[in-house]
């Protein structure tokens, strides 16, 4: 299946945004992320409007332009930023408390002004996203979910977990995991038990495994219908774009129904939001 969306697409590799067509490789537009380095979070806040964070904090885009509308630049080691519906955003990464190490979750109003804060000990987080009254914490070899004090509540973990990159809780309960270097996904029941795996190399039809090239299952996205479309990112730099197909999409069971690349314009695909 030829892939037919559009999407925001961060290219860790060559450090630009995207707003990419799949259908029209003529279609968007590209901004260099110089001057907001290691974006990895990509959030939908309004019809013409995303949440972008990057290390020192996040901004906010016009979608259709990609004009920066907002900069929250403050702090160094923030890792994902995330709107929620009461228009608070929620700032996490390492550190973020200038000068106790530790895992951090920032709690900011509308008018960006710090109201809370919670810390944990550790070492390593990547994406977090709030579930209900848990935070799921994506913590290297596992996912750590926590209470909103950072106190932890259980852990998620699978084989083959390494530097797993998002984690997103579902409508019955259960969790859906990007594996990162294990290159899967990982489906967990509401009981936080392993239900199943999908999209690893040796899960995937021999005719298109050597061209998908699982590498590194970093940001995903669950559409309305079910399907799962994933970032297969390929490595830092700028010369990875021919190595693998940046953009895969499952179905509900898990089946490849199809992927997307284009090596002239991309690297490494790191973070996506299906538009």
């Amino acid at each position: 299946m030829t892939l037919q969306h559009q999407i925001l697409a961060i290219d860790e590799g060559r450090q630009r945004l995207h707003l990419i067509d799949t259908r029209d490789p003529a279609a968007g537009w590209s901004r260099n992320l110089a001057d907001f380095p290691l974006a990895r979070d990509l959030q939908r806040i309004g019809p013409d409007r995303a949440l972008v964070g990057f290390e020192r904090g996040f901004f906010e885009l016009a979608i259709s332009t990609g004009e920066v509308l907002r900069v929250c630049d403050r702090w160094l080691g923030v890792t994902a930023a995330c709107r929620l519906d009461n228009g608070d955003t929620l700032v996490t990464g390492m550190d973020l408390d200038f000068g106790r190490n530790g895992i951090n979750v920032l709690t900011l109003d509308r008018d960006l002004v710090q109201t809370a804060s919670a810390r944990r000990e550790g070492d390593y987080v990547r994406l977090m996203r709030p579930a209900g009254a848990s935070y799921l914490l994506c913590t290297n070899d596992h996912i750590l979910e926590t209470d909103h004090s950072l106190n932890e509540v259980r852990k998620l973990a699978a084989p083959g977990f390494e530097h797993a990159w998002k984690a997103q809780r579902m409508a019955d309960g259960g969790t859906l995991v990007s594996a990162g270097y294990g290159a899967f996904m990982a489906r967990f029941d509401a009981q936080g038990r392993l239900a199943s795996t999908f999209g690893g190399a040796a899960q995937l039809p021999a005719a298109v495994r050597d061209d998908v090239a699982p590498f590194f299952y970093a940001t995903f996205q669950v559409l309305d219908n079910g399907h799962v479309v994933v970032a297969n990112w390929q490595g830092h730099g700028p010369d990875n774009g021919a190595k693998g197909r940046q953009l895969l999409e499952f179905d509900a069971a898990g089946t490849l129904l199809g992927s997307w690349s284009d090596a002239d314009k991309l690297s490494s695909l790191q973070g996506i939001l299906v538009l």
